[in-house]
């Protein structure tokens, strides 16, 4: 018996990679209008951005009971255990799903609130790999990478603020004060997995390098501290934020990864967006 890891594609993992891997993405759907599109299965970036450029507005909604039932019975029937890292439940009813899915399994199906999405998400799925290729068990593993007892720190920033309001993800009224004031907001996930404002400047490229401070302080400069990017078409942005990190933790972090972030999160923070995240493992 082993441990199967599953997550959403609220992380960042390309289908490729995570078939590598051998993790199992139960994929968000992508909405245009009245067509539904499987994140990273039906819908390809190249056509997620056409309509997005050509004025078209992405919405998304969770995987369906169903979709979780199929690939938790799948690792459960081949005599595996599952862990299943999903998106924040304060921010999308993933979580919600999987849950209603899990309870058919026996206690087999561990789940994890990630509290967040993108590029920790995509952390705490490679940390809890990690484990099961040890050997750990299901319960064991999902009590180990809860954010909940790990340092974290999740920030990104977004060069306009009108979808995240759209998308309820952001409360109008900080959308409004962003508008209104003509700033550009530092953003984080707060300990309730929720989206909060965290700071503030008059230009993006300030509000990146208030990111990368933010960050080195909530790790406390740690050794072995893990750090992930993220972004979405803004390449040049997120290696501007990698020489300025590495410059303020005053050493490479142990673990450093950068994606372009899934489109589950890009129909929610539009193009130029960037985040950074790190944690600490015990």
């Amino acid at each position: 018996m082993g441990t199967v890891i599953v997550t959403d594609s609220g992380s960042d993992f390309s289908r490729a990679e995570a078939e590598r891997l051998g993790i199992e993405i139960v994929p968000v759907w992508i909405v245009f209008g009245e067509k539904r599109y499987k994140d990273g299965v039906d819908i390809d970036r190249d056509t997620f951005f056409k309509k997005m450029k050509a004025g078209e507005i992405p919405k998304t909604e969770p995987a369906a009971v169903e979709q979780y039932r199929e690939v938790f019975a799948r690792a459960v029937e081949a005599g595996n255990e599952v862990v299943m890292i999903s998106l924040s439940s304060a921010i999308s009813e993933s979580l919600a799903r999987a849950s209603e899915a899990a309870k058919e399994f026996g206690g087999k199906v561990s789940l994890v609130d990630s509290r967040t999405a993108s590029g920790l998400e995509t952390q705490l799925t490679l940390y809890a790999l990690e484990f099961a290729k040890s050997g750990a068990g299901a319960a064991e593993i999902a009590k180990r990478v809860d954010p909940r007892g790990l340092k974290y720190a999740v920030l990104f920033a977004v060069p306009d603020l009108t979808q995240l309001g759209r998308s309820g993800r952001l409360p109008k009224a900080v959308v409004a004060l962003g508008s209104m004031l003509n700033v550009s907001l530092v953003l984080k996930m707060n300990e309730a997995g929720a989206v909060a404002p965290a700071g503030q400047s008059f230009s993006f490229d300030k509000t990146c390098d208030l990111m990368v401070e933010s960050l080195v302080r909530a790790i406390d400069h740690a050794p072995n501290a893990r750090v992930a990017f993220d972004h979405v078409q803004a390449e040049k942005t997120v290696e501007t934020m990698r020489a300025s990190l590495e410059k303020k933790l005053g050493h490479p972090p142990a673990q450093e990864l950068i994606y372009e972030t899934s489109l589950t999160l890009a129909a929610h923070l539009g193009i130029g967006a960037v985040g950074v995240s790190a944690f600490v493992p015990n």
